[in-house]
C-alpha cells in the first residue's frame, strides 16, 4: 500500500469529522479554525499513520522526504521538495498530491498568491483527483475571488460557509448583501448556512450589522436565528436595543437569551435591567435567571442590590438563587452576607444552603465554618457543616471529620462524618477507617463503616470486608460484610465468597 493511498484514506476520514463538527458545534468557531487552516495536528496525525512505502523508486523516496518535512513543519523545504517532485516526476501518479502539499507548504508561509498557482494547476490538469475538493477549499480560504464566487454558487454547505467568511474579509459590502439574500431565501438545501450567516454577520459585519441583527432578533424567524442575533448584538454593545426588545417580546426563550447577553456585557444599562428583572420580574424562572446573571457581574451596585433583595424578598427560591449568586462573588461583602445567613438565617433550610455555598468557596470560608461547628448547637446544622467538610479536600476539613468520626458525643454526628470520609475513597482515608473499625466498640458505628467499605472500590476496603466476614465476633456484622461483598464486582471478593460456600 503506497503512502498516498493512506494519505487519501485518512483525509476522507478527516473530512467527515470536519463536517460532523460543523453541524454539531458553533459554526463560527469551526469556520475560524478551518479558515486559519490549522491542519498542523491533523497532518501530524495523518503522517503518523503513513507507513514507509515498499517502493524504492526515486519518486517514492522523494515523496516520503516531502512528507517528513511537512510533519516537521519545515514549510520552506517542504515546498521546495514537493515543487521538485512535480518537476522531476511529471508523469508520476502522485503529482496531484504533490501539487496540493506544495500549495499547502506555501500558504503556511503566508504566500497566498504563490499557493494558488499549483492549486489551479491541480484543478485544471487533474479534475477527477481525490485532492480536487481540498484544492477548492484552500482556494476559498486564500480568498481567490473566482473560487469564492463558485463556492457561493454551489450547494456544499461547508465550502459555502468558508466562502462567506472569505467574502467578509475581501468585500464586506458583497458579504452583507449575500447574507441578506440568504436570510430571505426559503431554500432548505443548506440548513446550517443561515445560522452561519447570522453569526458571521455579527462577528465580521461591523456597525452596519446591528440593524440587520435587530431585525432578525425582532422577527418571527427561526428561533435559533433570533437567539444567535441576540448573542451577537450583545457583542456590539446594543444594550438599549436589547432592553427594548425584552420589554416588547414575551417569548420565554428570547427573554432568557437577552438576560444571558446582559450578563456578558460591561454596560450600566444592562446591569440596571438585570436588577429590575431580579427585583420585580413577572416570572419566577426569569427572576432566577436574572439573579444568576448578576452573580457573574463584578460591580458593587449589583452586589448591594442582591443583598437588599435577599433581605426584602421572602420567596425561598429567590433567596436560594441569591445565595448561589453571592457565592460566585469574590468579594468580602458577599462572604460576610453568606456567613451571616449561615449563622443567623431565619430557617434551617436557608442556613444549610448558605453553609453549602460557603463550603464551595473554601479558603477563609472553611475557617469560618469550622468555628461555626464549634459554637453551633443545632444537630441538623452540624450535619450540614459535616457534609460541607466532606466536599472539600482541605486538610483542615479532613482533620475535623476524623475528629468528629472518632469522638463526637452525638452518635448521629459520628455516623455522618464516617459517611463523609467513606465517600473520599482514597487509600489513606480507607486505612484510617479500617483502624477506626478495629478500635470501635459501638455496633452502629461499625455497621456504618462496613457500608462505607462496601461503597469503596479500594482493595484495602474489600480485604477488610473479607476479614470481617471471616472472623468478626458479631454474627450480624459478618452477615452485613458478606452482603457488601456480594454486591461487589471485585474478583477477589467473588472468589472469597465462592470459598465460603465450599
Amino acid at each position: 500500500m503506497t503512502a498516498m493511498i493512506l494519505f487519501r484514506r485518512h483525509l476522507r476520514v478527516r473530512n467527515a469529522l470536519v463536517l460532523v463538527l460543523l453541524l454539531g458545534l458553533s459554526v463560527t468557531g469551526v469556520v475560524r479554525a478551518r479558515l486559519a487552516y490549522g491542519y498542523d495536528q491533523e497532518v501530524q496525525k495523518l503522517n503518523r499513520f503513513v507507513q514507509t512505502t515498499d517502493g524504492n523508486t526515486p519518486a517514492a523516496k522523494a515523496f516520503r522526504e516531502g512528507r517528513d518535512l511537512i510533519e516537521r513543519e519545515n514549510w520552506p523545504q517542504a515546498a521546495e521538495k514537493f515543487n521538485s517532485f512535480v518537476s522531476d516526476f511529471p508523469k508520476d501518479r502522485d503529482v496531484d498530491a504533490a501539487l496540493y502539499w506544495y500549495a499547502y507548504a506555501l500558504q503556511k508561509q503566508g504566500k497566498k498568491d504563490q499557493a494558488a498557482v499549483p492549486l489551479l494547476r491541480l484543478i485544471k490538469n487533474f479534475p477527477s483527483s481525490s485532492w480536487r475538493r481540498e484544492a477548492d477549499t484552500m482556494l476559498v480560504v486564500l480568498g481567490r475571488g473566482e473560487a469564492v464566487q463558485q463556492a457561493l454558487d454551489q450547494n456544499n454547505c461547508e465550502i459555502k460557509i468558508l466562502a462567506l467568511q472569505s467574502l467578509f474579509e475581501a468585500n464586506e459590502d458583497r458579504a452583507i448583501s449575500f447574507v441578506g439574500d440568504v436570510l430571505k431565501s426559503s431554500s432548505t438545501d443548506c440548513p446550517g448556512l443561515k445560522s452561519a450567516a447570522v453569526s458571521l454577520l455579527g462577528s465580521q459585519g461591523g456597525p452596519r450589522a446591528v440593524p440587520m441583527l435587530l431585525e432578525i432578533a425582532r422577527s418571527q424567524a427561526d428561533m435559533k436565528l433570533r437567539l444567535t442575533a441576540i448573542r451577537r448584538l450583545s457583542e456590539h454593545g446594543a444594550a438599549e436595543d436589547l432592553v427594548q426588545l425584552y420589554d416588547a417580546d414575551r417569548t420565554k426563550e428570547v427573554r432568557a437569551q437577552i438576560l444571558r447577553a446582559f450578563s456578558e456585557m460591561d454596560s450600566p444599562r444592562a446591569e440596571a435591567k438585570l436588577i429590575e428583572v431580579a427585583r420585580s420580574g413577572d416570572d419566577l424562572s426569569v427572576r432566577q435567571l436574572a439573579i444568576r446573571s448578576l452573580g457573574g457581574k463584578n460591580g458593587s451596585t449589583s452586589l448591594d442590590e442582591l443583598i437588599r433583595l435577599f433581605d426584602a424578598d421572602k420567596t425561598p427560591e429567590i433567596r436560594t438563587h441569591i445565595l448561589r449568586a453571592l457565592s460566585e462573588r469574590d468579594d468580602p461583602k458577599a462572604h460576610a452576607k453568606l456567613l451571616d445567613v449561615a449563622r443567623n438565617g431565619e430557617t434551617p433550610e436557608l442556613r444549610i444552603e448558605a453553609i453549602r455555598r460557603l463550603g464551595d468557596r473554601g479558603g477563609a470560608s472553611l475557617e469560618d465554618l469550622l468555628q461555626l461547628y464549634t459554637s453551633e448547637t443545632n444537630a441538623g446544622i452540624k450535619k450540614s457543616l459535616i457534609r460541607a467538610f466532606s466536599e472539600t479536600n482541605d486538610p483542615r476539613a479532613l482533620a475535623k471529620l476524623y475528629e468528629i468520626a472518632r469522638g463526637a458525643a452525638d452518635l448521629e454526628l459520628r455516623v455522618t462524618a464516617i459517611r463523609g470520609l467513606g465517600e473520599r475513597n482514597d487509600e489513606q482515608t480507607v486505612e484510617q477507617l479500617v483502624n477506626m473499625y478495629d478500635a470501635e466498640p459501638n455496633v452502629q458505628v461499625k455497621a456504618t463503616l462496613i457500608r462505607g467499605f462496601g461503597d469503596s472500590n479500594n482493595k484495602s476496603a474489600v480485604r477488610k470486608l473479607m476479614a470481617i466476614a471471616r472472623s468478626d465476633q458479631s454474627v450480624d456484622l459478618r452477615k452485613m460484610a458478606v452482603r457488601q461483598l456480594g454486591e461487589s464486582k471485585d474478583p477477589e471478593a467473588l472468589k472469597f465468597l465462592e470459598d465460603l460456600l465450599r
